[in-house]
This record gives C-alpha cells, sequence and structure tokens, in this order.
C-alpha cells in the first residue's frame, strides 16, 4: 500500500503504486542459491584443508572462501534495504545510503573473491605441470586475472568523485562512472580468463605421463571451470538487464544471484584436486582400494613379466596373467641342494653319466618370486 509519509526510491510507471507493506519480492530463489552454493564450497574447502593438513601434509593457504562469506553476508544484509523489490517499492531512505554502499562493497568482495579462486587453480597448474613454457603461459593468465581484478576494485572504491557519491545520492556535485558498463565490461573480461584457465593446459594435459584416472581428474577439474565459464556468460545477460533497466534493485537481484553461482562453483572446483586423496585415506573402497591400508597404500597387486625363463611341463607359463615373475640364474660348477634344477647339455643323453662331459654342465637356477606394489604418492 502507497503511504504518503514515505518517498519512494523511484516514481512507480503509469497504472502502479508504490507498495512498501506487501510488495512483489524476488528474495526466495536469492535466498536458496546462498543456502545451496555456499554451504557445497564450504564443505569442499574443509575437505580440502583436512587433506592438506592430515593427509598429505602440504598446506598452502590460496582459497577465497572468506570472501565468498563475506559477499553473502553483504547481499543477504541488502535484502533488509530493497534487493529483491522494485525501487518503487523501496523507501528512498533505504536505497540511500545503506544498499548503495552495500552495493559497492558486494561488487569489490566480488571481483577479489574471483580473482584470488583463478589465481589459486592457475598456481594448482604449476605443481602437475613441470614446462617452462606451459609456466609461462600460465602466468600471463594470472597476470592478467590478478591484474584485472585489482583494477576492478579500484574501479569500484574510485567510481566517483567525490568517493561517496557513490552511495549517497544527495551528493549532486562531482561525478560516476557508468556503473552498469563497467560490469558488462568487467564479465567480458572474467569470462575470457575463465575459458583461458580450461584450454591452456589442454596440450600439455595430453603429454603428461601420468594414470588414466588422474588424467580424469584434472580433466573434472578443467570441466568445472568450463562450466563456471557458462555461468559467467549468463550472469552477462543479467548484467545487460541492469544496463538497459533503472530498476535497480529488482534487477541487480540475478545478477548477484549468478555472481554468487559462479564464485562458490569455482571454489568447489580448486577444491576438487583434494578428494581423491580424501577418499583414499577414509573411503577407500570407493575406488576399489582395500580399507585396511589408510592413505598411501592399496590392495597388493601382482605383475607378471618373463625374465628369461625356461619353459617348463610341470609349471604354468608365467606369461598367463598368473602375475609372477621368472628368472634364471645360471652357474658354473654348482652342486646340487635342494632347489629345483634344469640340467642344460649340448651333448647327447647318454653321454650324461661320463664324468668328463659332467665337469662341463652349465646348472640353471629357476627362481620364482612375487613382486608386491604399494603406491604411496599423493594426490
Amino acid at each position: 500500500m502507497a503511504d504518503q509519509t514515505i518517498t519512494p526510491a523511484m516514481p512507480p510507471p503509469a497504472g502502479q503504486t508504490s507498495n512498501f507493506i506487501n510488495p512483489d519480492y524476488a528474495s526466495t530463489k536469492f535466498i536458496a542459491v546462498n543456502s545451496v552454493f555456499l554451504p557445497l564450497a564450504l564443505i569442499a574447502l574443509i575437505v580440502r584443508t583436512w587433506t592438506r593438513l592430515f593427509v598429505v601434509r602440504s598446506f598452502r593457504w590460496d582459497d577465497s572462501l572468506m570472501l565468498s562469506c563475506a559477499l553473502t553476508g553483504v547481499t543477504m544484509d541488502m535484502l533488509n534495504w530493497g534487493l529483491g523489490k522494485h525501487m518503487w517499492d523501496v523507501p528512498l531512505s533505504h536505497l540511500t545510503p545503506q544498499f548503495m554502499k552495500l552495493n559497492v562493497i558486494a561488487a569489490i568482495l566480488y571481483c577479489a573473491a574471483t580473482g584470488f579462486t583463478k589465481c589459486s587453480v592457475l598456481i594448482f597448474y604449476l605443481r602437475i605441470f613441470p614446462s617452462r613454457s606451459f609456466h609461462i603461459a600460465v602466468w600471463s593468465i594470472v597476470f592478467i586475472a590478478a591484474g584485472y581484478s585489482l583494477a576492478s576494485i579500484l574501479a569500484n572504491i574510485l567510481s566517483c568523485t567525490p568517493v561517496a557519491k557513490a552511495w549517497d545520492l544527495s551528493i549532486t556535485s562531482g561525478h560516476c562512472m557508468n556503473r552498469p558498463v563497467f560490469y558488462f565490461a568487467n564479465a567480458g573480461l572474467g569470462i575470457f580468463t575463465d575459458f583461458a584457465t580450461v584450454i591452456v593446459p589442454i596440450p600439455w594435459l595430453r603429454r603428461l605421463q601420468m594414470p588414466s584416472r588422474q588424467k580424469i581428474a584434472v580433466g573434472v577439474i578443467l570441466a568445472m571451470g568450463c562450466f563456471v565459464g557458462i555461468v559467467s556468460c549468463i550472469r552477462l545477460v543479467t548484467l545487460y538487464k541492469l544496463l538497459k533497466s533503472p530498476d535497480l534493485t529488482w534487477v541487480t537481484t540475478d545478477a548477484l544471484m549468478w555472481c554468487t553461482i559462479e564464485l562458490n562453483l569455482g571454489i568447489f572446483g580448486g577444491c576438487i584436486t583434494a578428494i581423491r586423496p580424501f577418499i583414499r585415506r577414509y573411503f577407500p573402497r570407493l575406488l576399489g582400494l582395500s580399507s585396511g591400508g589408510g592413505y598411501g597404500s592399496s590392495r597388493p597387486r601382482k605383475y607378471g613379466h618373463p625374465l628369461a625363463s625356461i619353459p617348463r611341463s610341470d609349471r604354468p607359463d608365467f606369461t598367463n596373467g598368473e602375475n609372477q615373475y621368472s628368472a634364471t640364474l645360471t652357474t658354473h660348477g654348482a652342486h646340487e641342494n635342494g632347489s629345483e634344477e634344469h640340467i642344460l647339455v649340448s651333448t647327447p643323453r647318454s653321454a650324461r653319466h661320463n664324468k668328463e662331459v659332467e665337469a662341463a654342465l652349465e646348472i640353471v637356477h629357476t627362481v620364482e618370486f612375487d613382486v608386491e606394489n604399494s603406491s604411496s604418492s599423493a594426490r
């Protein structure tokens, strides 16, 4: 219902009146998205931190979840000041300075968090690809991602002259940049770095000598990065609406919602690398491993390769998948003992009992052994 004592943030369109009591509200989907994607990123980060501290014991602090939590807190508070409502249903006293100030803070947190997330994934690439040319390519993308993220933070802080004009609409002097256009350009650079992060390791991944399962794991990370790029494209569509519509509090809802999805998916993708060693340690059966070996051990495996073995009629062929090794040891002048022996003679069998020939005989010992292999490489 309209209240003549309250000034709306924007005059209502023709045929509509301001409703400050029970207005149209688009907050439900925004709250649902934050309730799903922030815990998803939080759980992934907990797994990653636990794995680094107690499993692989190689902790590196390159996570951006704290910024994501701060962004969620700021945007949820924006709901109290008009986010999700039409501007004609928002009191002017709510829009400025509170909503506008929180909007600037949210933009700063988003730019910083996405920059940290992309750099974290790129630094992970440096740990698994040793190629110098690859490192040059990755550091180039890191420079671009970190550079435009820092520039975006500064642009949001200094978007107006004086700075307070960005949230205080009562200041009539000075000027401000076109924020929707800036957001649009920033999103374009973000999409470029998202897909560059996915594409750059592909040529080296094909040449990398690692087990297929590890390649699949890296491929999943790349697929997650590609999905994040798609989400960025969807967010770009919402920013286009922001360019065209003056209804700031309403159209900003979808833009911030996709920012939340993009950021938390990026954090989740960066934490995928810790899932495999975590499962190997605590849920080995999911990977088909024995449950008693703990991290760094697996079910003993036997490999079969013939090592110049001599075929025997009374023993199976060791090359038929029985996973045993067969080796030969040739000695001269050996005496008989309890081991199994084969006498190789180049003379007729009738001469075997001849002592002169017997001195020239070779005794060949066939040694059979099993090899157990325990892989302990941390993933």
